[in-house]
């Protein structure tokens, strides 16, 4: 099993959410609050539900999510 850093989950989170603001990005994820996110981007690692809600809507597998390792492309 591959290890992973909360921060580069952090920053392939923000990869995902692109251009949009957090808020845009939380409410398209089903997230309430955008500070969520913000934490999120700064190492704190979503749960199992709210990591494939970001990896389905990046096209993108979870493993990638958490180890940058896997195809980004689902």
């Amino acid at each position: 099993m591959q290890k992973y850093s909360p921060m580069q989950v952090g920053q392939r989170i923000r990869e995902i959410r692109g251009g949009m603001t957090q808020t845009e990005f939380a409410k398209l994820i089903g997230v309430k609050k955008q500070n969520y996110i913000s934490r999120y981007e700064r190492g704190r690692v979503p749960n199992p539900e709210l990591l494939l809600r970001i990896a389905d809507y990046g096209k993108v597998s979870v493993d990638w999510l958490l180890t940058g390792k896997a195809s980004k492309r689902k």
